[in-house]
Formats: structure tokens, sequence, C-alpha cells
């Protein structure tokens, strides 16, 4: 029971060695046209992904700014006493 108790934990520890020592094929290396296409991809995604943020922020921001303004006097209620209709 001992010996599968180390032999797992030494494989779950070295496992993740073995894949950081793979060759430049797998990953490429860095002056290859892969590396720099990955680059790209990774940049556009990132300019999506703010651009979606930034969009939510700015209608959080107008919600926030026309929750705050008076209303017109067309819009307001007229105070009346409603007592008389309960």
């Amino acid at each position: 029971m001992k010996t599968k108790f180390i032999s797992i934990l030494l494989l779950s520890i070295l496992s993740p060695i073995g894949q950081a020592l793979a060759c430049a094929t797998c990953y490429t290396g860095n002056g290859s046209k892969v590396t720099a296409h990955m680059a790209i991809a990774i940049w556009v995604l990132m300019g999506a992904v703010m651009s979606v943020l930034g969009g939510v922020g700015a209608f959080s921001f107008h919600l926030w700014r026309h929750a705050h303004t008076p209303l017109e006097p067309h819009q307001e209620l007229a105070e009346e006493d409603f007592d008389q209709y309960e």
C-alpha cells in the first residue's frame, strides 16, 4: 500500500516535468511563424474581450448617468392626495 502511494505521488509530481521538456517541434521555437501567428491571435482575442467588457462598462455608465438626472417636468408625477381613493 505504501509503495503504491509513493509511486502515484511520484508520477503525479514528475509528469508535468516531462511536458515542460518538450522539443521545439511540439512547442514551436521563438523564431517560428506559428509563434508569431499565435501571438497575433492572442492579441485579437484580447481585443475582442476588452471591447465587450468596454461595452458593458459604457452601458453601465449610461444607465448610472441617466438614473441620476432629474426628470423633465412633463414626466414627473403630479403630487395628488390619493387618500380619497382608498
